[in-house]
């Protein structure tokens, strides 16, 4: 019982000092979303993006002599999915979604046909510029697996896959020490697999089971959206991250905060934002 005090003593203290370091933090960030609505944000848009085919069952035997431009070309019209997708549809699937998703903020959002209004501003301006937007069509080989009677039983399924990636820099105006940093995400979508193993008695035998649901056309399209919400969102967790480096210190330097603009919550994360690239 004496130890079990002890240890409970040391978890509060411990959790008091993690909670106090974290509380300016969270008080600054606050005070910073608040301030929002006076924020002003430039988003700048690709004019294409990139579709890579990194199938592995593409074709690519009589493409090595080939321009490389021809070669990509033949070897897109090999996908299953993207080579359906219009470029300027996945495009305006993600402008929108990306458009619609940071104005659930209170940030002036401004396009390129904004120009003279943006840089009119005194502070508190950003420009994101969606630098490269890229999909790759891909063969993930998935593995099933469960044991009977001491046995364990495989079966793999290939599924198609689809990786979206997008890459943003981030400038703040009259701060030179947050100007040209650039960020990364990207998120996979598969085809979506529902299977099982079942043992036959009679013969004793394992079977497998299963039934995939492809990925269509249009999921990449919803796809695309969703990544432009996704990129939205990440990009005023940014700001606002950004925002607050100055004043932290060694014990809140690992800390980043995102918003969630419905419910008007801020919370800690590790991984769920940009990845910050040299």
């Amino acid at each position: 019982m004496k130890n079990v005090k002890w240890y409970s003593i040391i978890f509060l203290l411990i959790s008091g000092m993690l909670f106090s370091s974290c509380s300016p933090a969270r008080k600054l960030a606050k005070t910073k979303v608040e301030s929002s609505n006076q924020w002003g944000v430039l988003v700048l848009f690709p004019q294409q993006l990139f579709k890579i085919n990194d199938r592995y069952d593409r074709d690519e035997s009589g493409l090595a002599a080939m321009d490389e431009a021809i070669k990509q070309d033949s070897l897109l019209a090999q996908t299953l999915l993207l080579s359906k997708l219009e470029d300027s549809l996945l495009l305006n699937r993600f402008k929108n979604a990306y458009y619609e998703a940071l104005k659930t903020y209170s940030v002036k959002v401004y396009s390129e046909a904004d120009f003279d209004s943006f840089y009119s501003r005194d502070s508190l301006s950003w420009i994101a510029n969606i630098a490269q937007i890229e999909l790759q069509e891909f063969i993930s080989d998935y593995e099933d697996e469960d044991n009977f009677f001491g046995m364990r039983y495989t079966h793999t399924v290939p599924l198609n896959g689809v990786n979206f990636a997008v890459w943003v820099e981030l400038n703040a105006l009259n701060e030179n020490a947050s100007e040209n940093k650039v960020y990364f995400t990207d998120q996979n979508m598969f085809d979506y697999l529902q299977g099982q193993f079942s043992y036959d008695f009679f013969t004793g035998g394992v079977n497998y089971y299963y039934d995939v649901d492809s990925l269509k056309p249009a999921d990449i399209l919803d796809f695309a959206g969703f990544m432009g919400r996704l990129s939205a969102a990440y990009t005023f967790d940014q700001i606002l991250n950004n925002q607050l480096a100055p004043a932290k210190d060694e014990q809140t330097e690992a800390l980043f905060f995102r918003y969630d603009p419905y419910i008007k919550r801020l919370f800690q994360t590790e991984n769920d934002r940009f990845i910050e690239l040299e």
